[in-house]
């Protein structure tokens, strides 16, 4: 017997292993087993499929083992994989490895131990002599093993050293990774009748007597079997003695047991709420949409109640026996979605994203896997490759968020497109909703494509919110700002705050300052790796790369001239949280963006308090704009929205109106109507005509139709195809080359080659070169044509080392 493997590294095709006879009756199509690949190491391939012959002319390895017996992915789910292979240019290898969580695969562990004694005469440095100090004979350490027993010191130039002299030697040593979570737990040490508990009671001394009796009567009352140790002591009793003394005598006994990481909400549902009549007639829509179509778009205005008709959807979905899939863009700053559902569904509800500890992640696949799996998922896109028996719907909400977009690394694939193609696998529906549509779906929606469905005003009757623009550049004239904020904004704070009521601040940039700029020679301090300004933080006092993650302390003076005092320019998060203390010194404020909830405060706690009460005004970049629902906020101010429009993309303005309707929708949700400030020097740009208007489908129309002119998306589809060298004439020479070669046959479809925005990122030049499809040539033979060409270009002497990347569908 021969399995073809899919070995999740970023190599072309399937790879043949035989399969020794104890294996062969667990071996099977999606089966996970450890094999050997080039130079030794292990990996955790997945079985593609079996084959009687292996093919001729090569040596066949044999499998090494299978890693889980009776577990494999369905038939279903490999199909899904490939397909994401295909489509996004992936090799099937990169797909796995996203697919399968961490713990779930074996790894080869490089693996140290001291090899022959050194000569008496032969010199060892200090940096060596620590390495072997810690190592044993006979024993080997990883280096994250050497590394924490010499405090915290880099060991691998010393490692290096002592491998070239034969003074250390290396094993491969492969682990499985995934460790079950146990607890040590007191329970009965064996079944015992009424009567004999009763006999033991008369006879046991006083102590063991009251903890006997303190047990009885919690476990019976709570009907439980078992309790965690520190529970025991905790509920029962602190007594070491007593304890100790009833497990001698063979009543109770510790045992460590396998405990679920999977969280599980509460085991109660509540019925779900009575909709609205414009929500009832979402629904109806929805359904006899899906009578004809796979997919229906729900376009519903902020605040128009949308979740609802989700909710209503999942329960009919139960209750044909099938499954749903609900998706956000990030799960992390959706806590009340969670919430909201565990109140209609209760334990049914699975979570499952990349946030998650892995081993939990890896109990979730188990469970889904499993006889019992969660009936409803909530997830990041990650969610899309869990194992599903039976799926009926998958709702991909806020469906025109960028961050449904895999960015790196492969597969970079988008969750929206690859949800849809997921639920036609399973025979599923979809439904995507919005208040800003992608171009992308709503072009789907008004040709037919898709099922489209509207909910035009908000739930209970609602004003939306009143839209403000206040000129910047009106008000620096005049010298009326107070620090980064116009009169408007300031004075709509001192009334809201004064009120009661709350304030969402929103400033698409983190840090104090997005860059630092020289009073006299005009110099940017620069990273040395990327070509972007670094970020200034006031608060740890350095300057960061957003891109390579380069920190810097801040100089004292600026480093070009050695004169001139660094000074801040363009605001961020950071800086909006100081100004608001300065200006309302009373006023409670909280920043939620990646830096604040990197510093160990959860997005979770966070929104937690304000939507509690204890914070006032509530700062961030986009994350404050998305699935958040709270009653007392009446104000959002945009800080600055010239930043959202600078940026040279052709999707600029949708992405502008899309971020900036979404977090205007914070305000007034409930109660008296809500106000948005929208901050910008520019304040003729036509944006902002667009979003005090309100009018989705004319925005639509207009922008879609410059797109038309210019054959971009929804008019067609791109593949960006992306070079990257250490050295900058290698990149330039390689990308003229693909281009040569890629004209003969694309001729005006191909753009290119350019510098993007950021020409160098992690020391490596990048250039990019754009392909259109329009569908004149076939999008699977387009997309041979060009990874055939590549794979000759990199075959020529000089651009070996020229890496390229695939993005399909790019964002």
């Amino acid at each position: 017997m021969f399995v073809d493997v899919i070995i999740p590294l970023a190599v072309e095709g399937f790879f043949t292993y035989s399969v020794p006879p104890r294996w062969q009756e667990v071996v099977r199509e999606g089966s996970l087993v450890a094999v050997s690949f080039v130079g030794g190491k292990r990996y955790t391939g997945v079985v593609h499929r079996a084959r009687e012959e292996a093919p001729a002319g090569i040596v066949v390895k044999p499998i090494d083992r299978v890693i889980e017996e009776g577990f494999a992915l369905s038939a279903t789910q490999l199909r899904f994989l490939l397909w994401m292979s295909d489509y996004y240019m992936a090799c099937p290898g990169e797909v796995t490895r996203a697919a399968l969580p961490v713990a779930m695969r074996v790894e080869s562990r490089t693996c140290f131990t001291p090899g022959a004694p050194a000569p008496a005469d032969e010199e060892i440095d200090e940096g060596e002599r620590r390495v072997l100090q810690v190592m044993q004979p006979g024993k080997y350490l990883t280096v994250a093993e050497i590394e924490k027993l010499l405090g915290g010191r880099d060991p691998i130039p010393a490692i290096k050293t002592l491998l070239d002299r034969s003074l250390v030697t290396i094993k491969e040593e492969v682990d499985d990774l995934f460790k079950p979570k146990r607890e040590r737990v007191v329970r009965w040490a064996r079944p015992f009748s009424e009567e004999a508990l009763h006999a033991w009671l008369d006879r046991l001394p006083p102590g063991q007597r009251a903890l006997l009796g303190r047990w009885i009567d919690h476990v019976t009352r709570e009907r439980l079997d078992s309790l965690p140790v520190a529970s025991f002591r905790r509920l029962i009793g602190p007594s070491e003695a007593a304890l100790k003394g009833l497990r001698d005598k063979g009543i109770l006994q510790i045992v460590a047991e396998e405990r679920s990481r999977v969280e599980s909400g509460d085991t109660t549902a509540r019925p779900l709420n009575v909709l609205s009549r414009e929500q009832q007639r979402a629904l109806e829509e929805t359904r006899a949409w899906f009578n004809t179509r796979d997919a229906v778009l729900l376009h519903g205005v902020t605040s128009s109640g949308k979740t609802e008709v989700y909710m209503h959807l999942i329960r009919e979905t139960l209750d044909r026996g099938r499954q749903a899939l609900y998706l956000l863009p990030e799960i992390a700053l959706t806590v009340q979605i969670v919430k909201r559902l565990r109140r209609h569904f209760g334990e049914h509800v699975g979570i499952y994203h990349s946030g998650m500890p892995d081993a939990a992640r890896v109990e979730t696949w188990r469970k889904q896997n499993g006889p019992d799996p969660f009936p409803v998922m909530l997830g990041a896109r990650s969610a899309l490759f869990l194992p599903y028996r039976d799926l009926g719907l998958v709702i991909v909400d806020e469906e025109h968020d960028p961050s449904y977009k895999q960015t790196a690394p492969a597969p970079r694939y988008h969750g929206r497109a690859a949800a849809v193609m997921l639920a036609s696998f399973h025979g599923a529906k979809v439904l995507l909703g919005s208040a800003t549509p992608s171009f992308e779906s709503y072009r789907h929606a008004t040709t037919g494509k898709y099922g489209l469905v509207r909910l035009l005003t908000r739930h209970g009757e609602v004003s939306m919110p009143r839209v403000v623009l206040a000129d910047m550049a009106d008000y620096r004239r005049r010298r009326l700002m107070d620090g980064i904020f116009t009169p408007p904004l300031r004075d709509e704070m001192a009334r809201v705050l004064g009120a009661g009521e709350q304030v969402i601040l929103f400033q698409n940039r983190r840090g104090y300052s997005s860059y630092l700029r020289c009073d006299r020679c005009g110099e940017i301090p620069r990273c040395k790796r990327c070509d972007v300004s670094l970020t200034y933080y006031k608060q740890q006092a350095r300057l960061v790369c957003h891109y390579c993650g380069s920190i810097r302390p801040l100089p004292p003076a600026c480093e070009a001239c050695g004169e001139g005092n660094l000074v801040t320019r363009t605001p961020g998060t950071e800086r909006v949280e100081e100004e608001v203390t300065r200006l309302f010194p009373g006023a409670r404020v909280a920043r939620l963006d990646m830096e604040a909830v990197s510093r160990g405060r959860s997005a979770r706690s966070i929104i937690d308090r304000f939507e509690a009460g204890e914070i006032d005004v509530l700062v961030g970049t986009q994350m404050v704009s998305k699935g958040l629902d709270f009653e007392r906020v009446k104000l959002v101010g945009v800080i600055d929205a010239d930043a959202l429009l600078s940026i040279p993309d052709f999707r600029v303005e949708e992405r502008a109106y899309q971020l900036l309707v979404q977090v205007s929708g914070r305000s007034g949700r409930a109660g008296e109507r809500g106000t948005v400030v929208i901050q910008a020097h520019d304040a003729s740009n036509r944006i902002h005509e667009w979003i005090a208007r309100g009018d989705y489908d004319a925005f639509y129309r207009v922008f879609a139709g410059e797109r038309e002119l210019f054959r971009y998306p929804p008019a067609c589809r791109l593949i960006r195809v992306e070079l990257r060298h250490a050295r900058e004439e290698t990149a330039r020479r390689a990308a003229n080359a693909l281009a040569d070669l890629l004209r003969e046959e694309l001729q005006q479809r191909l753009s290119g080659p350019a510098v993007p925005e950021v020409g160098r990122i992690r020391g490596e030049y990048r250039l990019h070169l754009l392909v259109k499809t329009d569908g004149i040539a076939s999008l699977s033979r387009l997309k041979t044509f060009i990874k055939t060409s590549t794979a000759g270009l990199l075959s020529r002497p000089g651009f070996k080392s020229v890496r390229v990347i695939f993005d399909v569908d790019p964002h």
